[in-house]
């Protein structure tokens, strides 16, 4: 385990769980900030609005309330922004993220590309900063709480009164999945629709997953949908986190997520947290989950929910730029690849950008490339555009990583560091083998994405 200080063992590990001890999954970070983004102050009105206000939380940037409002179309030019500085980021750059995309997009190389909107990721995590310029683009938006909107006669009649005219502000659940305008998320802290990160933690786990490109960073599946989950905030009751948790992801499968990143953990499981990660799992939804920051093997010592041994589960370790494990992550044949995770810039609150270290990272990275070959069968057309199969999607993760060091005996690691090259390689050969197959055969191979339900 790396040494910590008291004060910020204090801010990253304590009151994470009731009873048993929980950590994030970053270890710490160094801010760099590189661009800092007015905030407009909170202009809907309503009772959930007006809490959010109290928390200081911001309001939707218009880009993104234009997105929500429909008003917005999202473009090449919108997200491909050409940056100098892509291709020098490590992370990147160690799991293949240029050469993959010069197989899929070869204009694209260095600048990087996107991913379809289709495949949509939950953020379990601390929130996110949905007016950062890398992230308010790749939010997910609720459909069944956008669009248009006119008040009723009968409540206008009865002297009810909105300056709203959207769904996304009108205070009514009108999806009826029992959650009042969670048109970007959800905060399960204060049950508020907006799930705005005052802690950084969050935000710079989803600009790895799904930020756009630019000032010397990118996501690793860049302006995928992020379904922003908040469960843990500074100010927020220890013993709650553990039910926000479990709400989280059982919104994440109610609400159409075919991947959950979760970056967090602890060493003492939970019945009802290792029901919800079943319930994901027969419902076809992959869960990419940190392997923790003790630098013990997991094997003899678990930590959940990375451990449950429930297969639509990815563990994931973290490694240096030299690809070898850091000595604060945890290993074991248990955890399945390791990925990046010492100083990764990423995004911050306030539109800024800098580093943190730690499994949590590593399994941004992995959660970013299964959207990202997930995705590629939307692309392709091969299955339909809605082909999404968990089994698969981390079948070419792990048959797709390249070897690690000291890891010939299989100790360290069930499989060895993500490669996305590696990864979209095992997918094409398994297209090609499944194209040559009959229609009948192919058709019972696949199974579609989870659909929303209510």
């Amino acid at each position: 385990m790396v040494w910590m200080p008291d004060w910020l063992k204090k801010q990253w590990v304590e009151g994470l769980r009731p009873v048993f001890w929980m950590s994030l999954g970053a270890l710490a970070f160094g801010t760099v900030v590189l661009a800092n983004q007015p905030r407009e102050k909170l202009s809907f009105t309503g009772g959930l609005a007006k809490q959010a206000a109290d928390l200081q939380y911001p309001d939707y940037p218009k880009e993104l309330k234009d997105r929500i409002h429909g008003s917005f179309a999202l473009s090449k030019s919108n997200i491909l922004k050409i940056d100098p500085n892509l291709s020098q980021e490590w992370g990147l750059a160690s799991i293949g993220f240029f050469d993959a995309f010069s197989q899929i997009a070869p204009s694209a190389k260095p600048q990087g590309g996107t991913c379809p909107k289709e495949v949509i990721v939950a953020v379990i995590d601390t929130g996110v900063d949905y007016t950062h310029p890398a992230l308010r683009d790749s939010l997910w938006i609720n459909k069944g709480e956008s669009g248009p909107w006119t008040p009723p006669k009968e409540l206008a009649d009865k002297g009810y009164a909105w300056n709203c005219r959207d769904k996304s502000c009108n205070g009514i659940d009108d999806d009826r999945n029992g959650y009042v305008d969670d048109v970007v998320g959800w905060d399960f802290v204060h049950d508020l629709p907006f799930p705005y990160d005052t802690h950084g933690h969050g935000t710079h786990i989803a600009g790895i997953v799904g930020g756009s490109a630019g000032m010397g960073t990118s996501g690793a599946c860049p302006s995928v949908s992020l379904m922003a989950l908040k469960y843990y905030d500074n100010g927020g009751a220890g013993f709650n986190n553990l039910s926000n948790t479990v709400r989280a992801i059982e919104y994440a499968i109610a609400n159409g997520a075919q991947i959950i990143n979760y970056s967090g953990g602890g060493a003492d499981p939970a019945a009802t947290e290792r029901a919800a990660v079943a319930e994901a799992q027969r419902k076809g939804v992959l869960f990419v989950a940190a392997a923790g920051n003790d630098g013990r093997n997991n094997d003899r010592r678990p930590y959940y929910p990375a451990s449950y041994p429930i297969d639509n589960l990815i563990g994931v370790a973290s490694v240096n730029k030299f690809e070898r494990l850091l000595p604060s992550s945890n290993f074991g044949k248990s955890v399945h690849v390791a990925a990046p995770g010492l100083m990764i810039l990423s995004t911050l609150p306030g539109g800024k950008y800098g580093t943190m270290s730690g499994t949590s990272q590593a399994t941004a990275f992995v959660t970013g490339a299964a959207a990202l070959v997930a995705s590629q069968l939307s692309l392709s057309g091969a299955f339909g555009a809605a082909a999404f199969d968990y089994r698969k999607v981390k079948n070419w993760i792990l048959e797709g990583a390249k070897p690690m060091k000291l890891n010939a005996s299989k100790q360290l690691l069930a499989a060895g560091l993500l490669s996305l090259p590696g990864s979209l390689q095992a997918q094409r050969s398994y297209v090609a083998k499944e194209v040559a197959k009959p229609a009948s055969e192919v058709a019972s191979a696949v199974r579609l994405a989870p659909t929303k339900t209510r």
